[in-house]
């Protein structure tokens, strides 16, 4: 039913189209863009258009934004191109135009650095987007502003936050997801096998970050001190969680698939245990990653094991 994958980490619908299914591939650095998705016979595009070992390298997660605007976060920390070091990669915003996202340099409308081995992007407002940066082992919030348009290389006017360094625990292999809910950052804290919570509004700016790839002022690029990061869900004390993975919330429900159990489960927004789901005899271990809910109520799993989406 879902062909053009090749090791899929994460999938996203489309606000705009809501039979419209977009999964990020890390195996090939591509895009595979499912229309009429709740029909028996899918329409199949992929998008890998050259560029995308840099744009779109190894991605790890994908967000949709404002109208006609999304971002993907990438878990690369190697030379993506001849110009630029190990530790160049960031986030990448793109257009979801048809007729100009390619998954490549043509269809990126905007990229910011300096957030390799990315495994968890979420979207907050505007061109804001929040990445779980695993080389840092932080959260990163980049803001884009303005996006320099299609194939263009213009990123001064961009704001990167970085919270929490040193507070959350990147794994190799597997997303962390993350979702803004409330004036809360919602994350899969993976490496500590927890569900932790980010006041957005908390912290107070501390120095400026190094390397200033994007060639921004001081005061567009800074850490950010003693914001409020509190454990949501202890995984120690939810049977079956060992490595939450993917995150989701819909209707006031939190929905985490955990990649070495192979377990999805649900929680309210007190924490609370609603349900969970073994999926283990369909997904191999260590195969379980991202999750998107649809409109009617159906859970979609990436897995990037078995190569498909179920």
């Amino acid at each position: 039913l879902f062909q053009g994958l090749n090791r899929p980490k994460d999938l996203a619908f489309n606000p705009e189209a809501p039979d419209q299914l977009w999964v990020v591939n890390q195996g090939d650095s591509s895009v595979t863009i499912f229309a009429d998705v709740f029909s028996a016979a899918p329409i199949t595009r992929k998008r890998n258009a050259p560029g995308n070992t840099h744009f779109l390298a190894k991605p790890s997660s994908l967000a949709f934004g404002i109208p006609g605007v999304m971002a993907t976060a990438h878990e690369e920390n190697q030379v993506t191109q001849p110009s630029t070091p190990a530790d160049f990669m960031g986030p990448t915003l793109w257009t979801t135009n048809p007729n100009i996202f390619d998954g490549g340099h043509g269809g990126h409308i905007d990229m910011l650095h300096n957030s390799p081995s990315a495994a968890g992007i979420a979207w907050e407002i505007g061109n804001a987007y929040w990445v779980f940066d695993g080389a840092h082992n932080s959260l990163t919030r980049y803001n884009f502003n303005r996006d320099h348009g299609p194939g263009n290389v213009d990123h001064s006017d961009g704001v990167t936050h970085r919270y929490a360094a040193g507070e959350v625990a990147y794994r190799a292999g597997v997303v962390s997801h993350m979702y803004v809910h409330g004036g809360l950052l919602y994350v899969a804290d993976t490496g500590h096998n927890r569900i932790a919570t980010l006041d957005i509004n908390s912290g107070s700016m501390g120095p400026p970050l190094a390397p200033n790839y994007d060639y921004r002022v001081a005061d567009q690029q800074r850490a950010v001190m003693g914001a409020d990061l509190l454990t949501f869900i202890e995984g120690e004390d939810t049977e079956r969680m060992q490595a939450p993975a993917g995150l989701e919330i819909v209707d006031d429900v939190m929905y985490v698939t955990d990649n070495a159990t192979s377990t999805i489960f649900a929680f309210d927004m007190s924490g609370e245990l609603l349900d969970w789901l073994d999926v283990s005899e369909v997904v191999q271990p260590n195969g379980l990653q991202g999750i998107a809910i649809s409109e009617q109520g159906d859970i979609y799993i990436a897995d990037s094991v078995g190569q498909t989406i179920l």
